[in-house]
């Protein structure tokens, strides 16, 4: 009996520590979690009947004395507005994300373009002024100024959503990276508009079915840049960017020797804390542009001579103006001549076309001003068809490296590139030889136009020329010795089903642990499924390829090759170990050449005092494929007022 009264008891004390609903008419409180809030002092009371009636009485005595119409006309007013408040707080954190939403998106405008991060202020000020036109129609025109004006975007706020925005692209690679199986690493290093060392560093490796190339870090190199300088830096940003290095295939320099020196190089540096052999590529196209500088350093003296005359035109003032005149009256399509930049890969090809193209026009400039004599090359048959010959020659040079430029290629496309050249200077040497000179259209108009009385020794200039190209040929066939010496094993990511295994040199693939390779290719080509799905991989491939020789738009062959891996099953794991390992390899550090003209643009002579860590996000976000969450980043509660 004492038991079920115990029961009852312990039933009705949790009965009673329940909301009731009849207290909020009563005695003005409504529910929140497991207490009660009085509507009248925002007071929390437990929930029991007794408490609550005791904080009315006591509480609010004035209003517990009042009639009872009295008291519930009182409860119902401040009930109306605690609604309004929270219906209130409700849209002003809905706006007040709305404008955050809409600085970062100005941000992460202004970041991809490149521009200061004051443009955000100039930003709302154009709005504000096209707004009362643009919405002059609108009924709720005011409230779209007025959120406008509500927006922060001043130069601090803008600054700061960068820093954001880049660190939710980091947080993004941070996953994706973690996930992939294999990486490749791109790096070089340059200065800023501050003589500052900045050393970029590229990963390449595979999401699902897409191949990215994303910038790691753009460190600063405070002193020296030696390779143990490269090395330290490398290191520390893999860290931060919790990256295994462990996962690391290949690392693609420019060939300098605080990269690939021997002992202190970054390259042997690295490779010994990494644990395992990796492969390390010079750039495809910087060792184009020393097979170019090598095979025609017979013709520099011809350059000197085209340079100290541009010199003397284009940087002295008065005559560039003169100059440009002269132009103007023979109505020429140009409206002046292109300065040397030994730096610059396509200057020296553009420079001596240009100077051809005006050939005319410079010598009746140095005619009138009275200084023809001080270059008699202008009027020597054979220095002209030397510059001629150069002209043509460092055109085709300049089309190869276009072609080489790009991100997303692969190793294979670019091998085949500069073998197809290999087998044109062939071709440009018979051309010589029977001087039809076809493929030299400037030399062949020049030599076309010579005058009766003009001689040239046809016999000297053809012996000249075909040494310049047998140099060329001897540069050519002398370099890219790493990728040639893998052409087989970069093969087989195209061509798994007609690969033989004893062609594949494993040497620097030892520790993918792909003991059952060999077993698994024999199945593989012995599968007439999947022996079709390459087959029809490399048609859709060539349909890329033709598109991306006649537009400047393509599709990314990477990822078609790497879809048709991904569809393999694990049963062929060793064949798709290694087909993933030679996807992540990167080419040549074109993706850091243009980064550094970013750099360049962002850090110029005007924004010299920016902080590496605010260039370095603007950069990122100027070069990265991923896609801010701006959603995301705009939804944190601590907003700020526009200033």
């Amino acid at each position: 009996m004492a038991s079920s009264a115990k029961k009852q008891k312990v039933h009705d004390t949790k009965f009673n520590r329940e909301f009731q609903t009849w207290w909020t008419e009563k005695y003005g409180m409504i529910s929140k979690g497991d207490k009660a809030v009085c509507v009248l002092c925002s007071g929390t009371v437990v929930c029991r009947t007794s408490s609550v009636k005791r904080h009315f009485e006591t509480n609010h005595k004035s209003v517990s004395q009042k009639s009872e119409a009295e008291q519930k006309e009182l409860i119902a007013s401040a009930l109306n507005d605690k609604n309004k408040q929270s219906t209130s707080m409700i849209k002003f954190v809905g706006k007040n994300c709305n404008t955050s939403a809409a600085s970062y998106a100005a941000a992460n405008v202004i970041a991809r373009h490149g521009k200061p991060f004051q443009e955000g202020e100039f930003l709302k000020e154009a709005w504000l002024a096209c707004a009362p036109s643009l919405f002059e129609d609108f009924d709720n025109k005011d409230k779209i100024i007025q959120r406008i004006k509500d927006t922060p975007l001043s130069r601090n706020t803008i600054k700061e959503r960068i820093l954001k925005l880049a660190e939710n692209i980091t947080d993004q690679q941070k996953i994706d990276i973690k996930d992939a199986s294999f990486i490749s690493l791109c790096l070089d290093e340059s200065t800023d508009v501050t003589k500052s060392a900045r050393l970029a560093v590229f990963a390449r490796y595979c999401v699902e079915n897409v191949i990215k190339e994303e910038l790691i870090a753009i460190k600063s190199l405070l002193t020296t840049t030696k390779g143990t300088d490269i090395s330290t830096a490398v290191k520390n940003s893999l860290a931060e960017k919790e990256i295994d290095i462990k996962k690391i295939v290949s690392v693609t320099t420019d060939g300098s020797p605080s990269m690939v020196g021997k002992k202190n190089g970054f390259i042997s540096l690295f490779q010994a804390d990494v644990g395992h052999s990796i492969l390390e590529f010079h750039c495809i196209i910087h060792q184009q542009v020393l097979c170019a500088k090598s095979g025609l350093i017979s013709l520099d003296n011809v350059m000197a001579v085209v340079t100290k005359i541009v010199n003397l035109i284009s940087s002295q003032a008065l005559n560039k103006r003169k100059f440009d005149a002269l132009l103007d009256e023979v109505n020429s399509v140009y409206n002046g001549l292109l300065m040397y930049n030994s730096v610059r890969w396509l200057s020296r090809g553009n420079v001596l076309e240009r100077f051809v193209d005006c050939l005319e026009e410079i010598r009746l400039f140095l005619q009138n001003e009275g200084k023809i004599e001080q270059y008699p090359q202008l009027l020597d048959v054979m220095w002209l068809s030397k510059l001629m010959f150069f002209t043509d020659i460092c055109q085709h040079l300049n089309t190869l490296n276009v072609k080489l430029q790009g991100t997303n290629k692969t190793i294979i496309a670019m091998i085949d590139l500069v073998r197809a050249f290999e087998a044109k200077l062939q071709v440009f040497r018979n051309d010589i030889i029977t001087r039809n000179y076809k493929y030299f259209p400037n030399l062949k108009k020049y030599m076309n136009d010579l005058d009766i009385h003009e001689t040239a020794d046809k016999e000297k200039i053809t012996e000249e020329f075909i040494s310049v190209i047998d140099s060329l040929i001897k540069e050519f066939l002398g370099r890219f010795s790493q990728f040639k010496e893998l052409s087989e094993i970069l093969k087989f990511i195209m061509y798994p089903d007609v690969t033989s295994f004893h062609k594949l040199n494993f040497s620097q693939f030892d520790w993918l642990e792909i003991e059952e390779f060999e077993m698994q290719l024999i199945d593989f080509q012995s599968s007439s499924i999947w022996i079709q799905k390459f087959i029809e991989t490399r048609k859709e491939l060539e349909l890329i390829e033709t598109e991306r020789s006649t537009s400047n738009l393509s599709k990314n062959a990477n990822n078609k090759i790497l879809e048709t891996w991904n569809a393999l099953p694990d049963t062929f794991n060793c064949l798709k170990k290694l087909a993933h390992a030679i996807l992540t390899m990167f080419s040549s550090t074109y993706a850091c050449e243009s980064l550094f003209s970013e750099m360049n643009n962002i850090k110029n002579s005007v924004r010299n005092r920016l902080t590496d860590e605010s260039s370095s996000a603007c950069i990122l976000l100027k070069v990265t494929s991923y896609n801010t969450n701006i959603n995301y980043l705009s939804s944190n509660p601590q907003q700020q007022k526009s200033h």
